[in-house]
């Protein structure tokens, strides 16, 4: 199919222009992180689901994205170029659906009904409608990405300005919910939360939406609906690469954010969550700081991985992270829980804990690895699309984004739902809204409704498996992805040699020449 004219691609994006597609990651990024650190601890501690049924929510509400996003990609890419161009259209129209799909995926469906299938029910059915209207924004913006320059270089800064404010958002969504929502604040206090967050990720997106412009416009591109033309970019090595980095680094981020929190409630602080949830002791929030220091050592690490991605490669920069990260993590596993003894009065006497500084240095180091595996396939899909354009001679960004975000959240998912089925056989305690046989280890609270049974500590067993979750499963997926990257050819030479041939005419000798060298190339 003939491409448009492209405009202005060797051109400098201004810097107005990075910050407006810059601001739809806010939702991008901060919207997973909610999701990866309250979720679980808000679907088992307040709504009362068990642990391994989080998995089953988890992977339908992924069957579904396999359903969806190859009529969201395709439609995407079969838009004519209008107003607000080919993406930004659909994200100008679900921009305000989203404010009602977050405050129902965090509606505590415990204030309806104390029986178990029908809030199992109530949330895949919320999380399903959130899905949908995450898909239609997020597969037109990251195919957007691609579509802001044609130049290797400026790509890459557009997307590290992007990456800059999904950090920032992390940060904000992992510190400031923790605040206003959590299990001892009330069930109404998600509600609260989520309508707040969902505001604030609607203006995000319509920022994008109304004011970001594409330097590469391209006609719309229709064609049939169907399971192998969605898969059709796995026919693409480079693309199964970068797939393989980018799932491999969304996997281990969902495994550790998910259970961040309960290691360090359970086991790193469990004297001081018992004592406050029980008496309402004060606690210093050392989890709520150490993962939003995480998050804030990500910035810090921006500029060397960019610097390093100039000087080196982008899969260099990866490799460096991956390592980092996996040592870090692996000293998780080994840090005690606290000592204490707690009495009836609810005097706290702490015997030993791990020193709060050293709970941060561990989170900045974790931060400044995950950095490179996050930063690298954000600013290597534009590259891929181009690639993408000489194996398939028409450009599909929707193609691959909906492929991308299909396959990538599957990724979250499987972090999410392997863990919790781990991690509920090794005996995993959640909130009861009716008295169990063994009131030993539960917190009775009244509440408007009824009473609540909330646990006040966890077993030894499953304990470990939340410590081995979080150490060495993270480990293993990037270790794949380590070796992945070895094998990812796409390098700044090569992108440029790529955007120099798609700009000859296609009929030409030398194109096809061209054409077939780089292909063999990769």
């Amino acid at each position: 199919m003939e491409k448009l004219p492209v405009e202005n691609t060797a051109q400098k994006v201004g810097l107005k222009n990075k910050l407006a597609f810059a601001s739809g990651d806010i939702f991008g990024g901060g919207s997973f992180n909610i999701i990866n650190f309250l979720f679980v601890p808000f679907l088992t501690l307040t709504v009362g689901i068990p642990m391994y049924w989080v998995s089953v929510i988890m992977l339908i509400s992924k069957v579904w994205d396999g359903i969806i996003d190859p009529f969201i990609g395709k439609i995407s890419d079969g838009k004519q170029p209008g107003r607000f161009g080919k993406r930004r259209f659909f994200m100008l129209v679900c921009a305000p659906i989203l404010i009602v799909a977050t405050i129902l995926l965090f509606f505590p469906w415990n204030l309806v009904t104390t029986s178990v299938p029908l809030k199992i029910v109530l949330v895949i059915l919320v999380y399903l409608i959130y899905a949908t209207t995450q898909s239609f924004i997020l597969i037109p913006y990251y195919s957007l990405g691609s579509e802001m320059s044609g130049d290797f270089i400026e790509r890459t800064k557009v997307n590290s300005v992007r990456l800059g404010f999904s950090i920032f958002s992390s940060i904000v969504c992992v510190a400031v919910p923790g605040m206003i929502a959590a299990p001892e604040k009330g069930a109404q206090s998600y509600i609260v939360m989520a309508a707040i967050f969902g505001g604030i990720f609607c203006i995000a997106v319509l920022i994008t939406a109304l004011f970001a412009r594409e330097q590469i416009v391209t006609p719309a591109v229709k064609t049939k609906v169907n399971i192998k033309e969605f898969f059709r970019p796995l026919k693409l090595k480079s693309y199964r690469q970068y797939l393989g980095m980018q799932m491999c680094s969304s996997m281990g981020m969902a495994i550790m954010s998910s259970f961040f929190f309960t290691l360090m409630d359970f086991w790193i602080r469990r004297g001081s969550y018992a004592a406050n949830l029980q008496f309402g002791v004060p606690r210093f929030p050392i989890a709520t700081v150490a993962a939003a220091i995480m998050f804030v050592a990500q910035i810090f690490a921006l500029p060397f991985y960019f610097w390093l991605i100039k000087r080196k490669s982008k899969t260099f920069a990866y490799r460096l992270g991956a390592i980092v990260w996996a040592v870090t993590a692996f000293a998780l596993f080994f840090l005690p829980a606290q000592s204490y003894t707690l009495d009836a009065s609810g005097a706290l006497e702490i015997v030993s804990q791990v020193p709060d500084w050293v709970i941060c240095m561990l989170a900045f180091v974790i931060g400044i690895g995950i950095g490179g595996p996050v930063l690298v396939p954000h600013t290597a899909f534009g590259d891929v699309c181009d690639v993408g354009e000489l194996y398939f001679n028409e450009r599909t960004e929707g193609a691959f984004s909906g492929l991308s975000n299909f396959l990538n959240t599957t990724a979250q998912a499987v972090g999410l739902a392997i863990p919790p089925i781990i991690i509920g056989a090794a005996g995993y305690l959640e909130t009861v809204y009716e008295a169990p046989a063994d009131l030993s280890g539960y917190f009775v609270k009244p509440y408007d409704n009824g009473t609540a049974y909330m646990p006040v500590a966890q077993s030894d067993s499953a304990m470990l498996a939340v410590r081995i979750v979080i150490a060495f499963l993270p480990i293993v997926v990037m270790a794949i992805g380590f070796f992945i990257s070895l094998r990812y050819k796409v390098t700044r030479e090569k992108q440029n040699e790529i955007a120099e041939t798609l700009k000859l005419d296609k009929n030409s000798e030398e194109y096809k020449s061209k054409r077939e060298e780089i292909l063999k190339s990769l």
